[in-house]
């Protein structure tokens, strides 16, 4: 079917103002008598804060404030936690005495200028007792005596297992993955403004966060506020990747507002960034598999550890939610999955995109590489051996995964790279040629919501104006990647209107019924069919009048250009905008429509990456020569922003196998590359041409058919660049990243063993 909207590439909502730097972020805000907050972050990565020296800071013209341990709430809280409900460990506070990590609060100033914030921050003195200090969970288990706190401080999960890993057959294959500490990169650096208007009672923060609810949530747990006096608006933001998930500056601009009575703003710099809000988890990984004469993938035995950093935060449920992923891929009989997550004095760890989806896919993905060339066979057929059948069941929470085409993904990109004839190419390349190419693969799946993991829901208010334009009631937080532009498309398809005439402001509490948030790649699969089923109540609603209007049935109507008409006969119709202002005189009054949808299924979106790597083995760079990605997106509804999420998630991808890690400093812990100038990135120049292809098989309940894209196009892109390196250099390399060192480490061992 041809769709006027759904299917075409479109610009996103805000791409022209973004462009021409009109675009009003969060730290652009300027509201009257605003203040400044500046952080006071602990120099030690362990120890009790026994002295707070405030003398020369207070005396800094401008100083308003500064908060301390003493004079704030001391109440320990979860910052990944949403919903007051959910049961997280409680062990972070505003500031603390008890620091755990170079970069832990201790204090802040709140001054008239940032400036002046700045200067007084500095000059505050700490007295700290060090404490014994450990930096990676080998440490942290090793000495049990070291608590970082009283309980918590390393979770060993239950067990995940199905069948009999110990009894089943197969010869056992034993591979290790790991993968470093990153920093997310967003280019918007945290930001959080908050006003409270003292006589009413009344808190307002705007903030660049995934969920309006949970800011709203831990705001009113900590400061004891009402949640109907407290109002969170989404700011547009500049670029998340999870790390603006989690509730870390709301809360303290929040304080500082109710402290002040009046605005107060933070925003941190790069450094800040890295040190004191969260990273991705470095996780280690033991993978024993056990394997058949057949190639077939009997069982999977699997030990996984995540330094979780100072406080556990959204870590236990990341640990949790990677055995689910396992089972979505391929036809495992037989799976053990041991997890622990570790509290070391590190930074904090947490959300990343994918959540927990990367990893496992790497770790899988690997081994599924390495025992293909260990046993020389292709990587492909062997998958084809092994992977699902389309509406399969996970094994872990059991659903129906959808139509999951892998089989088709899998052919569809071996035909489309050419992988058959580059391998035959790549056999006759001279082996000890100073460029040495490869070639690489990875198959994965994602999720499209929460169902069945919790109750998930997207509820919608939808309202035609008296001139026929429509106002759209969604809680949606646009990425910046195109989620408001994807939903009004939905509606104007559906209504037959243009696209201009839709308009859909982003989450506020004040307004939109609570939600889930941005989370687990639910907002086009969930909140898009929760805004197509309300756009098409809407149009019923909008024939029933047709039907009175014009004194035809309904089955005689039909609708387009922003008004309903009798088939044949154009010229007899009604606009939006007569049946709009019928309603209001003899209808039903406001033409509006309240729906809630609740997801009853949540298909897997497979993807297959195909990518060929040159190394150069004198100095140990490798470059990415060309990049396939193939996709079942159910279908594309902007195939424009679909083909930008696959190339940021190379480039990401790229940073994390080849370049990025967060340096600890082995001795203090702290934190040595915290700027852009010695934390290294993939850059623009590094991204070679990339292929999309779709397939566009369209989900019985996704919008138009859609699936979830986002956050599955990151999945595959580490294990098939790490494979296309190993492909070329002959190895088996798995500890990430795979620095120019590492590979001339790498080249020179090998050299040493065929001499």
């Amino acid at each position: 079917m041809d769709y006027k909207y759904i299917g075409k590439d479109t610009p996103i909502e805000n791409s022209i103002a973004k462009a021409t730097g009109t675009l009003q972020y969060c730290g652009d805000m300027m509201l009257p008598r605003m203040a400044y907050m500046k952080l006071v972050l602990s120099p030690v990565a362990h120890g009790i804060v026994s002295g707070i020296d405030l003398e020369k800071a207070q005396a800094v013209p401008g100083v308003l404030a500064i908060l301390t341990p003493d004079n704030t709430p001391d109440m320990a809280y979860n910052r990944g936690r949403v919903r007051t409900n959910e049961k997280a460990p409680d062990q972070e506070q505003l500031f603390t005495r008890h620091v755990r990590f170079v970069g832990d609060r201790v204090a802040a100033v709140v001054a008239e200028t940032q400036e002046a914030a700045k200067k007084a921050a500095a000059l505050i003195q700490l007295q700290i007792q060090p404490l014994p200090a450990v930096f990676t969970p080998d440490q942290a288990l090793a000495n049990p005596g070291i608590q970082l706190h009283g309980q918590d401080s390393a979770i060993t999960f239950p067990r995940v297992s199905w069948g009999d890993y110990d009894g089943a057959p197969g010869q056992e294959f034993l591979h290790h993955t790991s993968m470093q500490r990153i920093t997310h990169v967003a280019m918007e650096t945290h930001c959080a403004v908050a006003s409270y208007d003292a006589p009413q009672g009344r808190m307002t923060v705007w903030t660049p966060t995934q969920s309006v609810f949970g800011v709203r949530s831990a705001i009113c747990s900590l400061l004891g506020l009402p949640m109907n006096r407290v109002r969170v608006i989404k700011t547009p933001m500049g670029g998340s990747f999870g790390c603006k998930q989690e509730m870390i500056l709301e809360p303290l601009v929040a304080c500082a507002a109710k402290m002040l009575g009046r605005p107060v703003k933070l925003q941190l710099d790069r450094r800040e960034v890295v040190l004191c809000t969260i990273l991705k988890h470095p996780i280690e990984s033991t993978i024993r598999a056990k394997i058949n004469q057949e190639n077939k993938l009997i069982g999977i035995n699997l030990d996984v550890t995540l330094d979780a950093g100072a406080y556990q935060g959204v870590s236990p449920d990341y640990a949790q939610t990677m055995a689910k992923k396992l089972s979505w891929v391929y036809d495992i009989d037989h799976m053990v999955y041991n997890a622990k997550s570790v509290c070391t004095n590190t930074p904090v760890s947490g959300s990343y995109r994918g959540w927990g989806g990367p990893e496992s896919s790497l770790l899988l993905e690997n081994m599924m590489n390495a025992w293909a060339k260990k046993q020389g066979i292709d990587p492909i057929d062997f998958r084809e051996k092994n992977i699902l059948p389309p509406f399969s069941h996970g094994k872990v929470i059991c659903y129906n995964l959808g139509s999951l085409p892998l089989r088709e993904t899998l052919q569809t990109g071996r035909k489309r790279f050419g992988w058959d004839q580059r391998k035959e190419r790549l056999k006759k390349q001279e082996k000890n040629g100073r460029f040495l190419r490869g070639i690489g693969m990875a198959l994965t799946t994602h999720t499209s919501g929460y169902f069945p993991r919790k109750l998930d829901w997207g509820t919608v208010i939808l309202k035609m104006e008296e001139d026929g334009t429509v106002q759209i009631n969604v809680c949606v937080h646009d990425h910046g990647c195109g989620e408001v532009t994807a939903l009004k498309s939905i509606a104007a398809e559906v209504l037959a209107l243009p696209l201009e005439w839709i308009e859909l402001p982003e989450a506020d509490t004040a307004y939109n019924a609570l939600d889930n948030g941005c989370y687990t790649s639910r907002s086009i699969y969930v909140l898009g069919r929760a805004v197509e089923e309300a756009a098409q109540k809407l149009l019923q609603e909008l024939y029933g009048y047709g039907y009175v209007l014009l004194h035809a049935p309904e089955t005689e109507l039909d609708h387009g250009e922003g008004r309903i008409f009798v088939k044949g006969q154009p010229e007899r119709c009604c606009t939006y905008s007569e049946i709009a202002y019928y309603c209001s005189d003899h209808g039903k009054g406001a033409l509006m429509i309240k729906h809630d949808y609740f997801p009853t299924t949540n298909p897997g979106p497979a993807a297959a990456h195909f990518c060929e790597v040159e190394v150069d083995t004198k100095t140990g760079q490798c470059r990415v020569i060309d990049y396939l990605a193939v996709h079942d997106v159910g279908k594309a509804l902007n195939p424009a922003a679909c083909r930008g999420q696959v190339g940021s998630a190379l480039q990401q991808g790229m940073g994390i196998v080849f370049c990025e890690k967060i340096e600890i400093d082995e001795k203090t812990g702290a934190v040595k590359n915290a700027d852009m100038q010695h934390y290294h990135l993939a850059r623009a120049a590094d991204i070679p041409a990339i292929e999309v292809v779709f397939l566009e098989q369209p989900d019985e309940k996704g919008p138009f058919g859609a699936k979830s894209f986002g956050e599955a196009c990151c999945l595959p892109v580490a294990p098939a660049l790490v494979a296309a390196v190993n492909d070329a250099l002959d190895a088996d390399l798995s500890e990430l990243p795979l620095t120019p060192a590492r590979i001339l480490q790498e080249i020179a061992k090998r050299k040493a063993n065929e001499n």
